[in-house]
């Protein structure tokens, strides 16, 4: 009888004890190329990678910065998914949460942070950070494993005479 509990317990502790893996993507738009006093997006992309967990509300927190002495993030503007919200914004380093979303597997969010260009200069580099959390808003205790949860990419501000891409 002590066998068979000591074996329902394991089982059920093992349901409840699931990994989960995710990936952050980092892309400037318009090749990372603002034009001086112009806005654009960095566009950030969370991935649920692992093919049968979901990614639990309050799971996830994302962190993005930029190079302060070029560009600046703005204080509105940004694209979120539905139930991502802000933690905090200094202008340099934004930190969000998945809040109320769950991501299922496979299944991935993007989110457009609003970029300001300041001076000229670069390129520099925008990077990201996936953190995970302990699923309690707006998310603590933090842990990542680097491999997947740190991507940066370059940014520069020009002049910019001729037309942006669209």
């Amino acid at each position: 009888m002590k066998l068979f509990l000591l074996t329902a317990a394991a089982i059920i502790s093992f349901s409840f004890a699931q990994a989960q893996n995710a990936l952050i993507n980092v892309l400037s738009q318009n090749s990372g190329i603002i034009k001086n006093g112009g806005t654009s997006f960095a566009e950030i992309t969370i991935n649920n990678t692992d093919p049968g967990v979901y990614i639990d509300i309050y799971k996830l927190k994302v962190q993005v910065s930029v190079p302060s002495n070029i560009v600046s993030i703005s204080n509105t503007g940004h694209v979120l998914p539905t139930g991502w919200t802000i933690i905090s914004n200094d202008g340099f380093t934004i930190n969000l949460s998945n809040g109320k979303d769950m991501i299922a597997a496979t299944d991935a969010r993007t989110i457009l942070i609003a970029l300001k260009a300041n001076k000229l200069g670069g390129p520099s580099t925008i990077s990201g950070q996936l953190s995970f959390s302990d699923g309690i808003s707006p998310g603590a205790n933090p842990g990542f494993l680097k491999a997947d949860t740190y991507r940066k990419h370059p940014c520069e501000v020009n002049r910019c005479h001729r037309p942006l891409p669209a």
